[in-house]
């Protein structure tokens, strides 16, 4: 039977994190995109899509949608978020984790948050940038642009440089008034994402620490730069597994990623056994 429960819980440094609960099974939480919420559209049809066989957990991440923001904002700060996001919930736990939501359970995964399995999709590392260089200078430029009030350019500039997004499909977004407005209403928090990325470098130290089973997947259709960033991550993550999704681009059907995932968990060992 499906269930619906939103509720709240309490990250390390006392700042409040708004959750919702779907469904019945394993508990998987899921995070996805710089610009999604609990209640966006694209997590909703990810929610739907899983919630007849697992019990899917999602999240507010800090400074977005009903989430407190507490400062100074750190990595390890939304990694807090996550572990007592994971904490609250009963049994054990896998993760999907979708563009920079992947870049966020990669950073909970080395910090011993207690996940036993998880497929990270599409983060949008660079393969070609140094993986040791620690560059926030874009981050710094994004909050720039904020403080200024130029939240549409900080939102225009994530979505080209981050995501690869050509200038033809940024400008046909901003003629889809609501959506647009939702974009800019979370300006503030893409300087943190670059940051959480690593300043889109892989982070090979972080990935190295590691200790369980990693799927990293990439659509067919996606941009060839996704796919080889989704290489290099399974180079840098111990025993993790490459899949290339047929048909998919950066953002997967949910009925499609969700059979990469139970295929996976499913071969890995179900964290309900």
């Amino acid at each position: 039977m499906d269930q619906h429960v939103d509720r709240t819980v309490v990250s390390a440094d006392g700042t409040v994190i708004a959750v919702s609960e779907s469904g019945t099974g394993p508990a998987l939480v899921v995070l996805a995109g710089a610009f999604d919420h609990r209640d966006s559209h694209y997590l909703g049809r990810v929610t739907a899509a899983l919630r007849d066989r697992h019990r899917v957990v999602t999240y507010d991440r800090r400074g977005r949608g009903a989430s407190g923001d507490t400062r100074p904002w750190s990595v390890d700060r939304e990694v807090q978020d996550l572990a007592a996001v994971v904490a609250s919930v009963d049994g054990p736990v896998s993760a999907l984790g979708i563009c920079v939501g992947a870049g966020v359970v990669l950073r909970g995964l080395a910090a011993g948050v207690p996940i036993d399995a998880a497929v990270l999709y599409e983060p949008p590392y660079r393969a070609s940038v140094d993986p040791h260089a620690d560059d926030v200078v874009f981050a710094d430029l994004l909050d720039e642009h904020v403080a200024a009030g130029r939240r549409a350019q900080a939102v225009r500039a994530f979505l080209a440089q981050v995501l690869g997004v050509p200038m033809g499909q940024i400008s046909a977004l901003r003629l889809r008034s609501g959506l647009w407005r939702s974009l800019v209403a979370d300006a503030h928090v893409l300087g943190r994402d670059v940051r959480v990325m690593n300043g889109l470098a892989i982070p090979e130290r972080v990935a190295s620490a590691v200790g369980v089973p990693v799927l990293v997947a990439a659509g067919s259709d996606s941009l060839d730069w996704m796919r080889r960033a989704a290489r290099a991550v399974v180079g840098a993550v111990p025993g993790s597994e490459y899949a290339e999704v047929a048909g998919q681009g950066h953002v997967p059907d949910p009925a499609a990623i969700g059979q990469v995932l139970d295929a996976f968990v499913a071969r890995v060992g179900s964290p309900s056994s």
